[in-house]
């Protein structure tokens, strides 16, 4: 097992999820909290927590995550209307090859909004699982490979995948079109659609998409200003979205009211809140279980991506993750540096200063939030272990990974631990922080 220091691991966390033009700042505040973890256990016992202690719990609580997320790349992400329409287009099953799929058939807001299943299914099955979209807004990096650098244009992936959604982007341009209560938002939203009643110069099914020969052939047919009209409106399907989706937030924890409460130093509600189990896995959390170093911050994430020697969903057709995510997303058109963002090029250098050497994005796959991650099985990018027991055990001892380099740190955790710590993740669950009627279809 690759053996590393913490600030090392931190220092590749920055690389992989920070912005360069604020390297200096991010430095500092790894720093002091590689400083503030290397305090713990040193003087703070049961319910009292010393002074490195309550800056880290402050730092993990959700009152420290910000009002509300940069919107750079989507000039619509907070207008009404766009979320309006976003939503009317997440639940609609017409935005599929079958008419059976949805963005909700794989988001589902009563499995807060993942699918439940080891790898998704659409119009046909895929090779990984629906991360959940909750507090998706707050991300850096979208898809399980990062393949994305928006909310935006990861909406636009499934739709076009012939896995999932199955569709070509002429097919939805024409359908927004025809529906009167669609276009009406649509053209509310962004001005006039084109006319698209001429099928021979807007065909039905095009797109350029590799593996769907007649969608491809039609698109080369067309005229570069038709497709980029088609294109435009794709676009602009997922710029509502992601409108949709950013009001979907994780809300206040029973590890968020601890917070708050060890803040106030109200011992008897932080013994009312926490039983020994939930304070022990808590203090292992930031302690000896070293899972601070990659599950940080009021997401419980750093937002990066790791090699943890995840077994392989098949060996034959083994999931490489970020070493090729990476490079799609430097290829993708809709990326931060692309015609159709919002973003200015300043604004873009998470995309400019990519991680991209094989030692650190072999088999690496993005952190996910531990916010709600009762509610999230399966676990890992393809389902590979069925219960919280199972993820904490593999962490505790993991196998040496097929691929790359394992980002995972020695550590000594008995079965007593795990319980622990299992019993901690659980105070992390919440409600969704949303108005009611954004948790259903319109």
């Amino acid at each position: 097992m690759t053996k590393i220091t913490l600030t090392s691991m931190i220092s590749i966390v920055f690389l992989v999820a920070g912005n360069a033009s604020n390297a200096l700042a991010e430095q500092k505040q790894h720093t002091d909290m590689d400083h503030d973890m290397s305090m713990h256990g040193s003087s703070s016992t049961g319910h009292d927590w010393d002074a490195a202690d309550l800056r880290v719990l402050r730092r993990l609580s959700i009152s420290s995550l910000p009002a509300s997320s940069p919107v750079n790349s989507n000039a619509v992400a907070t207008n009404s209307v766009a979320m309006e329409l976003g939503q009317k287009i997440f639940f609609d099953k017409r935005f599929s090859a079958n008419g059976q799929v949805a963005c909700a058939s794989c988001h589902k807001p009563e499995l807060y909004f993942t699918d439940g299943l080891k790898t998704s299914q659409g119009v046909g099955t895929v090779t990984r699982n629906a991360p959940t979209i909750v507090g998706a807004s707050y991300h850096v990096w979208f898809f399980r490979d990062g393949r994305a650098d928006s909310l935006w244009s990861q909406a636009l992936g499934p739709l076009e995948h012939p896995l999932e959604h199955g569709g070509t982007r002429s097919q939805y341009a024409h359908l927004v079109y025809a529906d009167k209560t669609l276009r009406k938002l649509y053209e509310k939203l962004f001005g006039p659609m084109p006319n698209l009643s001429d099928r021979n110069r807007f065909p039905a099914y095009a797109a350029p998409i590799r593996g769907n020969g007649p969608a491809t052939n039609n698109w080369n047919k067309m005229k570069p200003a038709d497709r980029k009209a088609i294109t435009q409106v794709f676009v602009n399907i997922g710029k509502a979205i992601e409108a949709y989706e950013r009001n979907l937030i994780p809300g206040p924890s029973k590890f968020d009211r601890y917070v708050e409460a060890a803040t106030k130093k109200d011992k008897a509600k932080m013994k009312n809140l926490f039983s020994d189990k939930e304070l022990a896995g808590l203090r292992t959390f930031m302690g000896k279980g070293n899972c601070m170093i990659c599950h940080n911050g009021p997401m419980f994430t750093d937002f990066g991506f790791h090699n943890t020697a995840t077994p392989p969903r098949t060996v034959k057709n083994y999931d490489f993750g970020r070493s090729k995510g990476v490079h799609k997303l430097k290829k993708s058109p809709f990326n931060c540096l692309g015609e159709y963002n919002d973003a200015k090029e300043k604004q873009c250098d998470e995309l400019k200063y990519l991680v991209i050497h094989k030692e650190e994005t072999y088999a690496a796959f993005k952190t996910p939030s531990l916010r709600n991650v009762s509610k999230t099985a399966p676990y890992m990018h393809a389902g590979q272990y069925k219960t919280l027991p199972d993820v904490l055990k593999h962490y505790a001892e993991p196998p040496p990974t097929k691929v790359g380099m394992s980002d995972l740190l020695p550590v000594k955790l008995d079965d007593k631990d795990l319980l622990q710590l299992e019993a901690f993740l659980h105070t992390l669950d919440s409600e969704i922080d949303a108005d009611a009627r954004w948790l259903k279809a319109p």
